[in-house]
């Protein structure tokens, strides 16, 4: 039967040095050739997702911003979008900023706007300084709340009914996306396409971010150094990323050879 194979990227299918290695690379390659299909899911814009995937791996949409887009892996064309409305995006920095918290970084046409210099956290992304509030846009992917501190829960229900967050990467990130975006949910949104049921979808993962397709999937597969919250509902729990957790589970359950 076959399978949708979906992947995480950073702490999945990317080691610790952001990039992926041959036996990761040619087991999936092994996978796809086998008839099923590879489909990556991260909450990384359609600029850094095509970048990361491997080049023999582009051949099916890649889903980007934590679901809020699913874009063509040939030149990145929007196939799929839930945005949040710029009242909204205001409404988010305004909330943010009265409970202290005051890096905040925002996601509109594929480019990164910040009101500060992001570099501790996205490393030498590009990301360009502005005044969010006097920017000119109409809507947002998404916006981040970047903290040195760990990010308290309690703000994700100030939020508009619009929109939610998600706390990841250690706590030092909030991502808040539309509220009926999510990985899962872009994942519905083109199953259809492969004629594959969700029994039949295989998702990895390691953030919290990623736990509504590991509980939701037919087989979710947790990361050896996944979050215990996602841990705790997988099917599976494979390898580390940086041990090719991908590889040996696919291996073993899909291609059925033994390490």
């Amino acid at each position: 039967m076959k399978k949708l194979v979906v992947l995480d990227l950073d702490g999945t299918t990317l080691r610790n040095d952001k990039t992926v290695s041959e036996n990761t690379i040619k087991t999936l390659l092994d996978v796809r050739n086998k008839g099923n299909i590879i489909l990556f899911a991260t909450a990384r814009p359609p600029r850094d997702a095509y970048k990361y995937v491997p080049e023999p791996l582009r051949n099916n949409p890649i889903i980007c911003y934590n679901g809020a887009a699913v874009v063509s892996s040939n030149n990145l064309e929007v196939i799929y979008e839930k945005q949040i409305i710029k009242n909204d995006v205001i409404k988010i920095l305004d909330i943010c900023e009265s409970c202290g918290y005051n890096q905040l970084s925002i996601e509109v046409n594929d480019t990164l706007y910040s009101n500060f210099d992001t570099t501790p956290f996205f490393g030498n992304a590009k990301n360009e300084i502005k005044d969010l509030r006097k920017m000119e846009y109409k809507s947002a992917y998404k916006v981040i709340i970047c903290s040195e501190k760990p990010i308290d829960e309690k703000i994700l229900k100030l939020f508009p009914q619009t929109v939610k967050g998600v706390i990841t990467d250690k706590k030092t990130l909030c991502q808040i996306m539309n509220a009926e975006s999510s990985k899962w949910v872009a994942i519905n949104s083109i199953i259809e396409k492969f004629g594959i049921s969700k029994e039949n979808v295989i998702a990895f993962g390691d953030d919290i971010n990623d736990l509504e397709m590991i509980k939701n999937a037919g087989t979710g597969v947790a990361m050896g150094n996944a979050e215990e919250q996602l841990k705790s509902i997988a099917n599976y729990i494979t390898d580390t990323n940086v041990n090719d957790g991908v590889a040996m589970f696919l291996k073993k359950y899909i291609l059925k050879m033994e390490e």
